[in-house]
């Protein structure tokens, strides 16, 4: 038996595995795609034939899938292996998912902890990586030292779940601000004939390297994906407008930027970098 399964392979689900197995860990590990884990197969993970193969192999399950949809599609075949494995659901979702996955974890058996990570793939294990946790303390205290090996900031939210989901929302949602606002600048300097090189520049002298990289890939037109594509913002985006919706609360700004993520991933701009939705702000209205 190993100590951990890792459900999913994506960019994130990888890192995961990568970093367990660098630290000793043994790990389980299960994909739609076996291809994906050929490498750390390589490295010694091992791979199971089936998710229900996967469950089976560890007390306690990652799952990093691209939403709380593939997730359910993935256990709700799996329900009769569930009873007494500790389910740790590391998925971005809402609050109101992860409040009906804890619902339907008990009702199998399973004992349940809701994550949320906050930075990329390459952040996980090193000092930036930051996950956060809602749930059971006890059940934090179990599967503390797994996640610690992930992150070492482990910001444990308490045990209402959701907690992690909403606190998740709350970090990122000023990003989408940025994006837009950010752009727009970029796009005043083209109507004005000022080099976008020297608004470059001005937000490098000011330490704003995340929005300096950005403009630095419309100025160069490589929307290359290297490590948070914009399906994934897309994705967090409608779901903080769905939330936005649920809660009573104004939608209106949160919409907005769904509508223009949306444009974007119809273009086919999906697996592309996030500042490849200047493209769409850059077409005529």
């Amino acid at each position: 038996m190993s100590e951990v399964t890792v459900i999913g392979l994506g960019n994130m689900g990888s890192a995961l595995a990568r970093v367990l197995q660098e630290n000793g860990c043994r790990v389980t590990v299960w994909t739609r795609s076996p291809e994906k884990a050929t490498s750390l197969v390589k490295q010694g993970a091992i791979l199971a034939p089936s998710a229900a193969a996967a469950i089976e192999s560890s007390p306690i399950i990652l799952v990093c899938v691209t939403n709380y949809t593939a997730a359910n599609r993935i256990l709700d075949d799996v329900t009769t292996d569930l009873a007494g494995k500790l389910l740790v659901q590391l998925t971005t979702g809402s609050p109101q998912e992860a409040r009906a996955s804890e619902t339907w974890a008990h009702q199998h058996g399973a004992q349940y902890l809701d994550c949320a990570i906050t930075g990329s793939p390459e952040s996980i294990g090193t000092t930036g990586a930051h996950i956060l946790v809602a749930g059971r303390q006890v059940l934090f205290q179990k599967a503390e030292p797994i996640l610690r090996v992930l992150a070492n900031n482990l910001d444990y939210k308490g045990e209402t779940i959701g907690l992690a989901s909403t606190w998740e929302m709350i970090y990122i949602m000023h990003y989408y601000g940025m994006f837009l606002s950010l752009f727009h600048s970029v796009q005043i300097c083209q109507a004005e004939g000022i080099p976008l090189e020297q608004f470059i520049a001005l937000l490098g002298a000011q330490g704003k390297n995340y929005e300096k990289w950005l403009c630095e890939n419309i100025l160069s037109g490589n929307y290359r994906e290297t490590s948070s594509p914009l399906e994934l913002w897309a994705g967090g985006i409608r779901q903080i407008a769905q939330h936005a919706r649920d809660s009573g609360i104004h939608a209106e700004f949160p919409q907005l930027a769904a509508r223009l993520f949306q444009q974007a991933m119809d273009a086919g701009y999906g697996r592309e970098e996030v500042s490849a939705l200047f493209k769409v702000l850059q077409k005529p209205a």
